[in-house]
């Protein structure tokens, strides 16, 4: 019996040592679905060919080690044979011996890697990469599964040897069957949940509504479990918050059932409950609610889990022109650059950043190549942006856009005006508005309240001014600054201010005002409404 132990042998060697990694004997090739038959000695068989073929009668590993692989490290294997194969798609290996071993005790380990290292302390050759074993002492009919993704492995038969002090090498001869079935992994057939909401905000999950125990963890893009739970408050379900948030990019959650293990991979050991699960998420109220339900069953980590991926966006855009409140929910909405003379593309993102409406070109056909969105249900109340770019701009949810080449001079027409202004090579602008009246002010998710609100602006290239109204609930007087885009990027919370002053004093709007001389042929100039 080749038993698991922890005990360790110290051997001091001063004798140079000779090793090498393990060499291929045999390339099965690509397995095919269904069943391959193989069979082979550990004992040296030279064929003279031609070409001369060599197999077995190597020694170059004592002992295999690897995460999953934890064997008495007293026990030495002897002479080798090693099978090559490879799986083109992801697979259940099951390898068996349905005819009892003659000759010898030949075991079985899979490898990903053929290499071996001398190891000091233990004076073995060990080969580092082994992953699963199998002894099959027991007589036959007897079979061991595993599953496999799509890749190269070996399949290395081991003369077992005996152990410390009593080694004797004797030769093995095996005959398996290794048949292969279609597998899938939890993380091939993830649910995706897509954008759930943006960097910062704060987020929960949880499976209340569930109708047994569950456990729920959620891991990073990397594999490392950021936060798990087994039971939320008094219940047998799971609830996992992040009051802070979470950094942009892609997560997993797994739902599994108490009993079951998370590890870092991510991973999630068998062998825990099981039944219906009701999955909630942070939802984005414009793409419906956050809610999945699935059943799991038992037998594999496939069967037992459910996999979820979502992405958080990274943050709103910060360079964004401030159009104030356009609208009021449900009232029909019309946004176009048709008074451009470039090649436009718009989209409407909302604030959780999904892309909800797109165009671009009102009438190609008939060499129409401006942008209208058209929303004669309106708009749900919130923040939103709009998003003007050149010709071949591609649009991602997540506030992820690929800049088309087209640039030159276009105008932003929308229900409180038009903003007349110029595109840059390589670049999108995007203008922030609201609709109706936000609980928290138009911050939107959580963000700063706004006191004072740009109801409409338009800007005249004939006089270079600008014409803004507002509303707010503070009283005035009320200044208007103005700065370039490098100045709104530089603001901080210590230091609030676009750097040019174009009016003070102001008591009503709308009021127009010129653009300071020294902004005077920039391409984009920013403008807000403070209280003095």
């Amino acid at each position: 019996m080749k038993f698991i132990s922890q005990v360790l042998l110290v051997v001091f060697a001063t004798a140079f040592h000779l090793f090498a990694d393990y060499e291929v004997d045999v390339d099965l090739g690509t397995l095919p679905e269904g069943t391959t038959e193989v069979s082979g000695t550990t004992a040296l068989v030279v064929d003279p060919g031609p070409p001369e073929v060599v197999t077995g009668g190597r020694n170059n590993a004592d002992l295999i080690i690897g995460e999953g692989v934890e064997l008495n490290p007293e026990a030495n294997w002897g002479n080798e044979y090693v099978m090559q194969f490879s799986l083109a798609a992801p697979a259940s290996l099951t390898i068996s011996k349905d005819v009892d071993f003659t000759v010898g005790d030949a075991d079985f380990f899979l490898l990903e890697g053929l290499t071996t290292e001398f190891d000091d302390s233990l004076g073995k050759n060990v080969a580092q990469e082994g992953f699963w074993y199998n002894f099959f002492d027991e007589a036959a009919p007897v079979s061991g599964t595993v599953s496999l993704r799509a890749g190269t492995y070996y399949l290395v038969a081991e003369s077992f040897a005996g152990f410390d002090g009593a080694v004797n090498q004797v030769e093995a001869e095996f005959s398996l069957r290794l048949n292969v079935l279609p597998a899938l992994f939890p993380d091939e057939i993830k649910v995706n949940l897509g954008f759930v909401g943006v960097e910062g905000s704060p987020l929960t999950f949880d499976t209340f509504g569930s109708d047994f125990d569950t456990q729920l963890g959620i891991f990073s893009f990397n594999g490392s479990i950021l936060q798990e739970n087994d039971n939320a408050g008094d219940g047998l379900q799971s609830e996992v918050s992040f009051p802070d948030g979470l950094v942009a990019g892609t997560y997993i959650a797994v739902v599994a059932g108490a009993g079951a293990t998370f590890e870092l991979g991510p991973l999630t050991t068998a062998g825990g409950a099981v039944g219906n699960i009701v999955f909630n998420y942070p939802s984005n109220p414009n793409r419906g609610p956050g809610t999945a339900t699935a059943r799991t069953s038992e037998g594999t980590e496939v069967s037992e889990t459910i996999w979820y991926e979502f992405t958080i966006a990274s943050a709103r855009p910060v360079e964004s022109v401030d159009l104030g409140k356009i609208a009021d929910p449900g009232v029909p909405i019309q946004i176009h650059t048709l008074e451009s003379l470039i090649d436009t593309e718009l989209a409407i993102y909302d604030e959780f950043g999904s892309v909800l409406y797109a165009n671009d070109d009102v009438d190609g056909a008939a060499g129409v190549y401006q942008s209208l969105i058209d929303i004669p249900a309106g708009l749900t109340e919130g923040v939103w942006y709009a998003a003007v770019g050149g010709y071949d701009t591609l649009w991602g949810d997540g506030f992820e856009v690929t800049p088309g080449t087209a640039s030159g001079a276009y105008s932003l027409t929308h229900p409180n005006g038009i903003v007349p202004t110029e595109l840059q090579v390589g670049v999108v602008d995007w203008y922030r508005f609201v609709v109706g009246d936000p609980a928290n002010g138009g911050g939107g998710n959580g963000g700063p309240r706004s006191d004072i609100e740009i109801t409409s602006l338009t800007f005249d290239p004939g006089t270079n001014q600008f014409t803004v109204a507002w509303e707010s609930s503070v009283p005035g007087p009320f200044l208007i600054e103005m700065g370039t885009a490098a100045d709104l990027a530089a603001i901080t919370r210590e230091d609030n201010i676009l750097p040019d002053v174009a009016a003070v004093g102001l008591e009503v709007s709308p009021v127009t005002v010129p653009v300071p001389f020294n902004l005077l042929g920039e391409p984009k100039v920013f403008l807000r409404v403070m209280q003095e």
